[in-house]
């Protein structure tokens, strides 16, 4: 499938600052030692680090200062060019090419010639996509506008994910004496269920596991035994742990007030630990609250699934039949009051736009996703995610949000159980709108049903909830904007939209002064200045100010008044402090989970206040810049977290908190 970055040049797109709002552009300003045009050493690290992560678009010509870019042109972009086939071409330099001639081409900007290179993502199976001829040290991942060497663990991943299929390998040594017996015989009633004719159903145990791909027998070795799908689908506890020592499922049903888990299933040894078995629980935990009217199917049958059902158990199946069963991270499935998310080891083997948009399924365990196939608890290859998107549609649900982790090597799904589209918030989309409402693209009225439920948004957060590919999304913002319908604020990846009237907090504007901080006990002493203080708290370790300090000169207020410290406040810090103390004492590796879980908690505590980001660096003992970019740059992609200053992400005293307002 063509990579949808292609079907838009970029003379189509408004103005470099508008394209400049996604990550997957790269701008290199190319001018060489002469001036006169060079393609620059690190542009190859960037062409690997798109093709390993989800495809960009390189520009030569453009220059990028501080945040700003200008457009200065290539003043002879042939030997540019030429260059760049040679060198894409050569698999000592670069280990494949993925460019075709519509690819590479020279377009016009502001009067100026540049070179715009889309990168596609590569196939499964040319990854890694590396230089110089050493994958180890030679691939590159996009890191939110970076690009980052991959370390040799990750690298291993890719060579591993060019295996065609993960589940059909037989475990030597695991006899049928492995199967949990009332898992299969569950499965084969359901079977019957399903398909009461079907000629599997006089089989024996073992050839009825045979034929549904759950034993095998490789017919050059001999070598006969049960299937990694057979172990996974039906296995016993034990027997899993043996062939599989990290494998581990995970249901946690959440009171969002308390971010505690209320309800939890998890391979404890109690029951079977397989994943028929888990389905089959988590299933029922998923779906008990919700609501089924009275509808008959065509032969005059009680209906008593909903599209909620089918999106819940297609994603359910989806995660089950996705996940890498080698890798050390989990499968959990968690429920909120408002939404599900489901998380799986492993990302996804087509980019995220394509498994939208259906048909193209490569599934990492196509043996355990036929098996619930058989039974009809999933849809056909290729058109699970599709389904999932338009049942929640369906259910007047907001979009789900599919997006994946590269660095922790896991793709997440949430099912956003929010009703988009219901009476009364239709009515306010006219009445904000106008009757021209019905008329724009789906697009379009997505976008706009965000601005109408969120105070704010970002470019990321409307590619989160559409299949259409960033460049689109980039168009119909400026549109938007340009028509009236959306105003912006912010500059390039800072730049969000919202509705006319609203203003977005900034440093200097009623809106920012109004931001409650919770304060140090180091920042208390400060003056009140700019945004109210909240917990305004001394440092205790710092001598008292004298009561009477000697009058300098010129000074009219011969006795200032002595400062009132709030001692309540003091406790308020030493119960962050005492949070924040497993991270703050351990002075080994810290794992990525638990420093995101302390921030979380601290941000709980600190509710309805913001956290500057000096003061989470100063709780946790931990580097302000390996805080912000190995952490909540990431949970504020996710909605996590969210910015106080939304329009000035690297903002010095940028603050933290849970809830948008």
């Amino acid at each position: 499938m063509t990579n949808k970055i292609n079907d838009n040049p970029i003379a189509n797109i408004i103005d470099i600052q508008t394209l400049q709002e996604s990550v997957e552009v790269e701008c290199k300003q190319a001018s060489g030692r002469d001036g006169h045009g060079a393609v620059p050493n690190d542009m190859w690290e960037t062409y690997s680090a798109f093709a390993n992560t989800r495809g960009g678009l390189i520009l030569l010509g453009i220059k990028e200062k501080k945040g700003t870019f200008t457009v200065e042109g290539i003043t002879n972009p042939a030997p540019l060019i030429k260059n760049i086939w040679d060198t894409v071409n050569n698999p000592n330099k670069v280990s494949v090419n993925l460019l075709s001639e519509s690819d590479v081409r020279i377009e016009t900007l502001e009067g100026q010639s540049v070179i715009a290179i889309t990168v596609p993502r590569a196939p499964r199976q040319s990854r890694p996509v590396f230089m110089n001829a050493n994958p180890l040290n030679g691939t590159y991942q996009r890191r939110y506008e970076a690009d980052q060497k991959c370390l040799p663990p990750a690298v291993n991943k890719m060579l591993a994910e060019q295996e065609e299929v993960r589940d059909n390998r037989i475990l030597e040594h695991f006899t049928l004496d492995d199967i949990d017996p009332e898992s299969l015989r569950i499965y084969r009633q359901m079977f019957i269920d399903a398909k009461p004719q079907h000629p599997f159903l006089e089989l024996s145990d073992q050839e009825f596991l045979r034929s549904i791909r759950g034993w095998q027998k490789d017919r050059a070795t001999g070598k006969a035994g049960l299937t990694l799908a057979g172990l996974v689908m039906f296995g016993k506890w034990d027997a899993i742990q043996d062939a599989l020592p990290s494998f581990a499922l995970d249901y946690q049903e959440k009171d969002d007030s308390t971010h505690r888990w209320i309800d939890r299933i998890y391979t404890d040894g109690s029951w079977s630990g397989n994943a028929f078995d888990f389905y089959r629980k988590v299933y029922r935990k998923l779906t008990v609250d919700l609501k089924v009217g009275f509808n008959l199917t065509d032969g005059g049958q009680r209906q008593d699934t909903t599209p909620a059902h089918e999106a819940i158990r297609e994603a359910l199946v989806n995660t089950l039949a996705h996940a890498d069963f080698s890798t050390e991270s989990n499968i959990l499935i968690e429920k909120h009051p408002d939404f599900i998310g489901f998380r799986n080891a492993g990302l996804m083997r087509v980019p995220v736009h394509e498994a939208k948009a259906g048909g193209n399924s490569q599934c990492r365990n196509p043996a355990i996703h036929q098996m619930f196939l058989n039974i009809g608890l999933s849809e056909k290859a290729g058109s699970g995610i599709p389904k999932i998107y338009s049942n929640c549609k369906a259910q007047n649900w907001q979009p789900p949000h599919l997006y994946e982790k590269d660095e922790l090597n896991q793709t997440l799904l949430e099912l956003r159980m929010v009703n988009m589209v219901s009476p009364e918030l239709h009515q306010r989309l006219i009445e904000t709108y106008g009757e021209g409402y019905n008329k724009l693209s789906e697009l379009k009225r997505t976008i706009l049903m965000t601005a109408i439920t969120e105070s704010w948004f970002n470019h990321e957060r409307i590619c989160s909830l559409t299949s259409e590919h960033t460049r689109e999304v980039t168009l119909a913002l400026s549109q938007l904007v340009n028509a009236g319908y959306l105003e912006s604020a912010g500059q390039h990846r800072g730049k969000i939209y919202h509705l006319k009237g609203i203003e977005v907090p900034t440093p200097d504007n009623e809106a920012g002064r109004n931001i409650s901080f919770v304060l140090s006990p180091s920042q208390a002493a400060l003056p009140l200045i700019g945004s109210k203080k909240i917990n305004e708290v001394p440092d205790l370790t710092e001598p008292m100010p004298e009561l009477n300090p000697p009058v300098p000169e010129l000074v009219p207020e011969l006795n200032p008044p002595v400062p009132e410290f709030d001692l309540s406040a003091s406790n308020f810090w030493l119960e962050l402090k005492e949070i924040a103390s497993p991270i703050a004492q351990n002075s080994g590796r810290k794992q990525k989970p638990d420093v995101q879980k302390a921030i979380i908690d601290l941000c709980t505590k600190s509710a309805p206040n913001c956290l500057r980001l000096s003061d989470i660096a100063q709780l946790l003992n931990m580097n302000t810049d390996t805080l912000r970019k190995n952490y909540l740059r990431e949970m504020v992609k996710e909605q996590v977290l969210f910015l106080a200053y939304p329009t000035i992400p690297n903002h010095p005293e940028q603050g933290y908190k849970l809830h948008k307002d």
